[in-house]
């Protein structure tokens, strides 16, 4: 009995158990609670269905414990293979499946699988890769509908994601024997390579030359077997334009992962051929497409052909219908709040569309407002996207809420090292790793790593290998660490077993590769390779890795083989014209020098190799004899000056690739000790980024003739607080042994080596006089035969010299003994006095206007954020003036100004979104954004580039980059309404000073419209005193009203506005002490500082005991604050240059006396005074009214500019304004 009792106790256990593991959680409840950090709960579930599995896998993964998460992943796949669950495990972990070693088993557990997700399906075809089944792939890619045979053209311009909105030939017609102008002014054609892609990736960074900022496009043919709608699926990490039968189908511009199915297109296409054209524009990073055409059951369609041969097609309309299946996960999804979070989280990291998934976040946020799970998923999205400072707001509000979301330390540490806070990121990890952590131990062991800390590195690697000995990323750990302690074999061996485990992980390949070749083990480097190609044959990197190898062991006939080869994949590399070159250098040196020049003309960056072209030809450059300048006789009238130059030389060599040479010479000889200090030391600014600087001969030559070579050479970057200019540098040779008498000799080079934004232009600028007296002034242009330039002379007249041979037009100006520029009180700016010569090769306004309209353009483009808050801007406004002014003084006041303008940076502006995200830029981007809100408020605004009073003067006839400005242009009232969104202090409706009077080209429809911005009246910029004086016992008791418009608002703004309370006192104190010294402030205040659109107002109280002067029973008083006690401008009887003011103003002054405590009051006051000229207006009223005295004065400056031979009658006017506004007035 006993022993039955047992035995049924036994089986009830069971059933219970049975009916325990047959039971499924509530997803409702099971996803809240993850929701609501409520990770144990959903841990101590014994549920073994769907949801629960998945839910813990996606727990599990959170804390970064990968051995339970993949456990509790692959049930769930058992159990239902299809669900967009395992998209997001997936695209969560991506930074721990990439290496923690499931490719092996992806493959047998998806195999039989009919019916899987997006994600899913590129996680098994990756996994086939990683594994090198080729055989597989191949079935994969031909069953699954995947198009692979193009002709291909590029690469174009993509300046600034610019490419994409530009239209190239390509798009207005298909012509295959034709050749353009592509990237850089190379020529272009259509091609179609040897070999294509296996694995379904059409690589355009194997094809394409320069392959970043790069503009491509992929043709091909498809035949339709009949009218049928098919599904057309396409991937790509870059921004990238479809077109069927010239029909424009589908555009998107992104920066994402490298995944296929990101878009799916429904479209109806009819029977017969039909012509598919696809443009893709990348940045930096992969480069390249998937392009897969299905029926809508995922088969191939049967008959399809695909050609890369013209066919005829009809163009036409095509309806067609964008489907997101993600979509679906509404079904799966047990409330909103879950629906919302991770659908969110699907559309911004899979198909990389950032605003939608952001605003399904916030909607689940606002439903689950405490989650730390939503924050986490905003965190992650945002630094996909690559929003670090976003991401990490998140990310740290997610880790402070749940501690258990252990991964969210890995993004936190991320962020610190981004930033170089190494001690921050390792506290932060060791604080968080535990047991079973992988992603986290290993970024603490690679910090430590890079650190060079080998017990550290030794402690966490042990540990990675005891939990995941496996993992091809604690392989590649294990490696790395007998790397750093030198036992280079090991480290070879670990890295070998890690790639066996995943082909496809490129750190571990190129890591490997890399040892290898430095351990020169070609047998292992020759296997890599053999990876490489068999898994992608248009791999042009590996064919020309062979190449070098090849070279190495001097097989000239595999490199000759393999060169033709790799030729017929893409002619663009410049590695194959240089290897082709050597191959010929030993027979035939004029065809090798030949093919190093085509290499140049595609990488300019093969420095060297221009010094060993120049080294063949025989055209080394050799040191001048500067003999005959040394013993020239300075001229008498040269001796009063510190010093004089005996020679100022720039040689400019610009070759057909688009790269130049320039040599610049100078021979200075010192006059005056005092000389000594200004040109003991010289300063070359250059950008390491495309510029080389030789110093040639830097030397002081003694008075004896004795040489002491200059030896202390600085090479610094101008600004290494900022990272991103750390390009920027500046090389300082200081000259030993200066004395009166020696002479300075600097000779230097600059090459710089890549053509740039001007692709095959240029345009250069010499100025032929100085500070000090200059005896030879010269500039040498050396330019191929077959470049056009223009060329204009100014503040002269001096035609070139011409020399021609077969290659070669050399153009020379000269002059000599060109006397010091000598400076005067508000000369113009003597850059637009002296002789210069301007010389560029664009041949008009047009291609300038087009060329910063690509720039430019492209990034006008409005993201959820700036529509919202453009509505908000303009809410309840009808007049279109009303919501200009809005956005205006947003811009204006909320966006801060940063002036760090270098390289492409100088004249490319960044995107609207990234300018409104970060709330800082530059003018350029100030008016990017302007125009983007401005056009989200259906105002039409254009980008205005400003000739600013800072710059040289603009000159009209010589299209070249003449801009150091960038505003908008509003049409309005039959004009422009000029905007200056960096004119934080300048209200509505005026611009700064530096605009004003400004050429402006302002670039509409891609053409350029020039005008000139207004400059202000007299009365716009206004400074009005009101004063009142009451004596009381001899002291004066004063008031002053200060009212200031336009330039001078600004200005005291400016100045006002980051002052302290005492500072603004003092300065205040300063201004009436200014006037009448010795005057005591009581009391003040300021009106209007931030209401722009108002005068600005000073109001000031204060005494006086010293203002009445007791003279012999007179009392003097000097009235004026504004008085004009002195013009140095006048000071000369003569001038050289013109006069030139800044602005047109007017002052005006109202005092009045109270002389109630005056006894007598003189007959005798201020006579009337009234000055009328073409340059000034000056009046000055005093009369008697009652017991005041009240004066009035007005000073209006009319033009600002005062020609030479007008300077006598204007210097006559100012002469008798001074004597008026400094006379007395007497009270007796």
């Amino acid at each position: 009995m006993k022993r039955k009792n047992l035995f049924l106790l036994f089986l009830l256990t069971i059933l219970i158990f049975q009916v325990s593991a047959q039971q499924k959680a509530d997803p409702k409840i099971l996803w809240s609670a993850i929701l609501d950090d409520n990770f144990n709960y959903v841990k101590n579930l014994e549920t073994n269905d769907f949801n629960t599995n998945i839910a813990k896998a996606l727990i599990f993964l959170l804390e970064d414990n990968p051995i339970e998460s993949w456990n509790y992943w692959k049930k769930a796949i058992q159990i239902n293979s299809f669900s967009y669950w395992h998209d997001i495990i997936g695209l969560l972990g991506e930074d721990i499946w990439e290496n923690f070693g499931i490719f092996k088993e992806i493959p047998i557990i998806l195999k039989d699988k009919k019916d899987l997700t997006p994600y899913m399906e590129n996680l098994y075809w990756k996994s086939l890769l990683s594994q090198q089944n080729i055989k597989e792939i191949n079935n994969y890619t031909r069953n699954k509908g995947f198009i692979t045979d193009f002709l291909f053209i590029g690469p174009f311009e993509n300046i600034g994601n610019s490419g994409l909105y530009k239209e190239f030939p390509p798009e207005k017609e298909i012509m295959l024997n034709q050749k353009y102008k592509g990237k850089n002014g190379l020529e272009v054609n259509w091609f179609k390579p040897i070999e294509k892609s296996i694995n379904g990736y059409i690589n355009l960074y194997n094809l394409f030359y320069p392959n970043e900022w790069t503009t491509a496009y992929a043709l091909c043919y498809i035949f339709m077997p009949k009218s049928q709608e098919v599904l057309i699926k396409i991937g790509s990490p870059n921004s990238y334009k479809l077109f069927i039968d010239d029909s424009l189908i589908y555009s998107i511009e992104a920066e994402r992962q490298n995944l296929f199915n990101q878009e799916i297109i429904k479209i109806y296409l009819p029977l017969g051929w039909h012509k598919f054209l696809i443009k893709v524009s990348n940045t930096m990073g992969p480069f390249g497409f998937y392009l897969r055409i299905t029926n809508q059951e995922d088969e191939p369609i049967s008959g399809i052909k695909v050609s890369d041969n013209i066919h005829n097609y009809i163009k036409r309309k095509l309806s067609w219908e964008k489907i997101i299946t993600q979509k679906d996960f509404i079904r799966e999804s047990p409330s909103s709040e879950i629906f919302y979070a991770f659908y969110g989280f699907l559309l911004g990291t899979y198909h990389g569309y950032s605003e939608d998934g952001e605003e399904f976040l916030e909607r689940a946020e606002k439903i689950k407002p405490k989650s730390s799970l939503i924050k986490f998923l905003k965190g992650k999205l945002e630094y996909e996207i690559g929003n670090l400072e976003t991401a990490k707001k998140y990310m740290d509000i997610a880790y402070k809420g749940n501690k258990d979301i252990k991964i969210s330390t890995y993004y936190l540490s991320l962020y610190n090292l981004n930033y170089g806070r190494y001690e921050d990121a390792i506290k932060m990890l060791k604080e968080n790793t535990h047991n079973n952590s992988f992603l986290l131990r290993s970024l603490l062991s690679r910090i430590f790593i890079a650190l060079s800390w080998e017990k550290e590195v030794n402690s966490n690697v042990n540990i990675l290998s005891s939990k995941y000995p496996d993992s091809p990323e604690t392989l590649l750990l294990i490696g790395k660490y007998y790397e750093i302690k030198e036992i280079k074999d090991k480290a070879i061996d670990y890295y070998q077993k890690a790639l066996s485990m995943d082909t496809e992980n490129w750190e571990i390949f190129l890591t490997l590769y890399n040892l290898a070749d430095e351990l020169n083990r070609i047998d292992i480097l020759e296997n890599l390779l053999d990876i490489a190609l068999e898994k992608d044959p248009t791999s042009t990197w590996a064919y020309l890795e062979k190449i070098r190898l090849y070279m190495i062991k001097e097989d000239k006939e595999k490199v000759s083989s393999i060169l033709e080869r790799v030729e017929k994949i893409s002619s663009q590399y410049p590695e194959i014209y240089l290897y082709k070159g050597k191959l010929y250098l030993g027979d035939n040196k004029e065809k090798a020098i030949e093919l190093f020049e085509r290499t140049l003309q595609l990488n300019p960056y093969f420095t060297n190799l221009r010094t060993y072209i120049n080294y063949l030809k025989r055209e080394e450059y050799n040191l001048p004899d500067i003999s005959s300048y040394l013993e020239l006789k300075i001229p008498e009238e040269y001796l009063e000056y510190p010093a004089v130059i005996l020679l100022d030389k720039k040689e400019k060599t610009f070759f057909n690739d688009g790269t130049s040479r320039v040599i610049y010479h100078k021979l200075i000889k010192i006059l005056k000790n005092s000389a000594k200090d200004k040109y003991g030391e010289i300063q070359i600014d250059y950008d390491s980024n495309f510029e080389r600087v030789r110093i040639l001969r830097a030397r002081t030559i003694k008075p004896n003739g004795d040489e002491i070579e200059a030896s202390t050479i600085q090479d610094f970057p101008v600004l290494s607080e900022y990272p991103l200019y750390t390009d920027e540098r500046k090389i300082i040779i200081s000259y030993p042994g200066v004395e009166k008498g020696a002479i300075l000799e600097c000779l230097y080079m600059v090459e710089e080596y890549t053509s740039g934004i001007y692709g095959r232009n240029f345009q250069d600028i010499f100025f032929f006089q100085n500070e000090v007296p200059t005896l030879f002034s010269r500039f040498i242009l050396k330019i191929p035969k077959n470049l056009e330039i223009k060329y204009s002379f100014y503040n002269g007249n001096k035609e070139p010299d011409i020399e021609e041979d077969e290659k070669w037009k050399t153009y020379k100006w000269e002059m000599e003994k060109l006397p010091a520029i000598i400076e005067e009180p508000l000369m113009p700016k003597a850059i637009d006095l002296i002789p210069q010569v301007w010389i560029t090769t664009f041949k008009d306004w047009e291609q300038l206007a087009d060329l910063y309209y690509s720039l430019a353009y492209p990034q006008i483009r409005a993201d959820k954020a700036i529509k919202e808050k453009v509505k908000e801007l303009i809410s309840g406004m009808k007049k279109e003036e009303d919501k200009i002014k809005a956005i205006y003084y947003y811009v204006t006041s909320e966006i801060r100004y940063v002036g760090l303008e270098f390289g492409i940076g100088g004249i490319m502006p960044h995107s609207a979104p990234s300018i409104f995200r970060e709330k800082y830029g530059d003018c350029k981007d100030k008016a990017i954004l302007l125009i983007t809100m401005l056009q989200e408020a259906g105002i039409e605004a254009y980008y205005t580039l400003v000739n600013t009073k800072y710059s040289i003067s603009f000159k009209k006839d010589l299209p070249a980059f003449q801009f150091d400005h960038a505003i908008v242009a509003v049409p309005l009232n039959n004009n422009f309404l000029f905007l200056d969104g960096t004119a934080e202090n300048t209200p509505f409706g005026e611009v700064p000073y530096m605009d004003q009077g400004a050429d402006v080209m302002i670039i509409k429809d891609k053409k350029p419209i020039f005008t000139k911005i207004p400059i202000s009246k007299p009365e716009d910029n206004a400074k009005d005193y009101k004063t009142e004086i009451v004596f009381e016992n001899g002291k004066a008791i004063m008031k002053t009203t200060l009212s200031l418009k336009g330039f001078f608002a600004t200005y005291f703004r400016l100045l006002l506005a980051d002052l302290s309370y005492e500072e603004k006192e003092n300065l205040i104190s300063h201004i009436i002490n200014n006037a009448y010294p010795g005057s005591h402030l009581t009391s003040w205040n300021i009106e209007n500082l931030y209401t722009l659109e108002a005068p600005l107002k000073i109001n000031i109280q204060y005494y006086n005991s010293r203002l009445l002067k007791d003279k012999k029973y007179s009392y003097i008083y000097s009235p004026f604050i504004t008085k004009i006690e002195r013009a140095e401008e006048i000071s000369k009887e003569e001038r050289i240059y013109p006069i030139e003011y800044y602005l047109p103003y007017e002052e005006k002054e109202i005092i009045t006396i109270n002389l109630s405590s005056i006894d007598n009051i003189s007959d005798y006051i201020l006579e009337n005074v009234n000055i009328e000229s073409p340059w000034i207006t000056y009046t000055r009223k005093c009369y008697l009214e009652g017991k005041n005295i009240i004066i009035e004065r007005n000073f209006k400056l009319k033009e600002i500019f005062i020609p030479t031979k007008n300077y006598k009658e204007y210097k006559k006017i100012i002469e008798e304004i001074i004597d008026r506004d400094n006379e007395v007035l007497i009270l007796k």
